[in-house]
């Protein structure tokens, strides 16, 4: 009877009680679409992190890093290689020559980090090719064409074609200076990084180094399943001993506190939402009580008990968010899944997104847990609205609520 009764009263007013379903409709669907929008932004960065500038896991000498030297190296690089390619769960795998270095255009100079790579290695790695505007992706076949970014391009103020020079020490401390070509011209989704990374080929840095061509600085391993990542670890220890072995997560701790950090945020946006939502509902189950001080006294006075009461505002609270909940919910994922197949397009903020890491196009994306988050905190909010009008009707004295006009 009591859930016939509280179903009543919520169309009894009509317009109100839609009004707070609305209200519930546009929450849900805010919360999920700022989330989705905000993990789209938050995965776009991460998997451009990891696929265009660290890989899923990287293989140094121990000292490498932390002398930053290019005499560091990992030996008989070749072997190592065919290993790794002779896997089936590793989807690439390329070696690298890393220098610290300058590069000198005839009006300025500037620090910059020179990569010597086999470009067909690269093609399927970190897919430098496509993100070149002007020039070549390393098809003249001289071994002193370089590629650079589009920001480093205008700093220096060269074009394609200008010569540069790179001056950097070899493996035996001395002091190296070699002309280079500029064959291509970059630009990453990443600005800030096109500013500091030039390439060059692998084999010519090598010579300048003095490196043996079988020695590299970097092998850098992305995997077809990062489930796979912990195995194929403990596989590359077999493959190189003596190496430091680090996967994403560890060459770039901030990327996965972020990872670790969305749950919060997840609890922390829809808590906002939600706390403005609780006033309001709040507010429209108060004027429902009031508005119906006379009947509930009427109730009271035939027997209906106070824990009833209780029971039928709750209920009509709970109905309320019952029907606004998976309305939200509903609009919401359709919104994800839509956006997330087009993309949103911020190309007017490329410049500010791209000088952060992050891409002008974002696909909204929200893992199934979150949205189980979202409902729970829903149903939560609508049960603890309902307490305090619900209270409020307990207060009321049967007597003096009957004779009220």
């Amino acid at each position: 009877m009591l859930f016939q009764i509280a179903w009543r009263n919520i169309w009894r007013n009509k317009a109100r009680s839609l009004v707070v379903i609305s209200s519930i409709i546009i929450g849900v669907w805010a919360g999920i679409f700022i989330l989705s929008f905000s993990w789209g932004m938050y995965k776009n960065n991460i998997d451009e992190s990891v696929y265009i500038q660290l890989s899923h896991i990287q293989i140094h000498h121990p000292t490498f890093k932390e002398e930053n030297d290019s005499k560091y190296t990992i030996t008989n690089t070749d072997e190592k290689m065919k290993q790794f390619q002779a896997d089936n769960r590793i989807a690439s795998v390329s070696s690298r020559v890393i220098s610290p270095g300058m590069i000198t255009s005839p009006t300025t100079a500037s620090g910059v980090k020179i990569y010597g790579i086999n470009p067909s290695s690269e093609v399927t790695q970190i897919r430098l090719n496509e993100y070149v505007s002007q020039g070549a992706y390393f098809d003249s076949g001289k071994e002193n064409e370089m590629l650079i970014g589009e920001k480093l391009a205008k700093k220096l103020k060269v074009k394609l074609k200008s010569k540069v020079v790179l001056t950097f020490t070899n493996t035996k401390s001395e002091i190296i200076s070699a002309a280079f070509r500029i064959g291509g011209i970059y630009r990453s989704k990443n600005i800030s990084l096109d500013e500091v990374n030039v390439y060059v080929q692998q084999k010519h840095l090598q010579e300048l180094l003095e490196l043996k061509p079988s020695e590299s600085n970097e092998i850098a391993i992305l995997v077809k399943d990062e489930k796979e990542l912990d195995t194929i670890k403990n596989f590359s220890v077999g493959v190189v001993p003596n190496g430091k072995i680090e996967d994403w997560k560890e060459l770039s701790p901030e990327l996965e506190m972020i990872i670790e950090s969305f749950n919060l945020y997840t609890y922390i946006i829809s808590g906002i939402i939600l706390l403005a939502l609780t006033f309001g509902i709040i507010n429209t189950m108060l004027m429902s009580v009031l508005e119906r001080i006379r009947e509930l006294g009427m109730l009271m006075a035939i027997g209906l008990n106070k824990r009833k009461i209780f029971i039928m505002i709750m209920l009509e609270t709970f109905y309320i968010t019952l029907i606004g909940t998976p309305i939200g919910l509903l609009t919401g994922w359709l919104t994800v899944t839509i956006l997330g197949r087009t993309g949103i397009n911020l190309s007017m903020f490329s410049e500010g997104l791209a000088s952060y890491g992050f891409s002008s196009m974002i696909y909204p994306a929200l893992d199934h847990d979150k949205y189980v988050i979202i409902v729970g905190m829903c149903i939560i909010t609508g049960i603890l609205s309902a307490i305090y009008p619900a209270y409020k009707a307990l207060q009321l004295n049967p007597s003096e609520a009957i004779r009220k006009i």
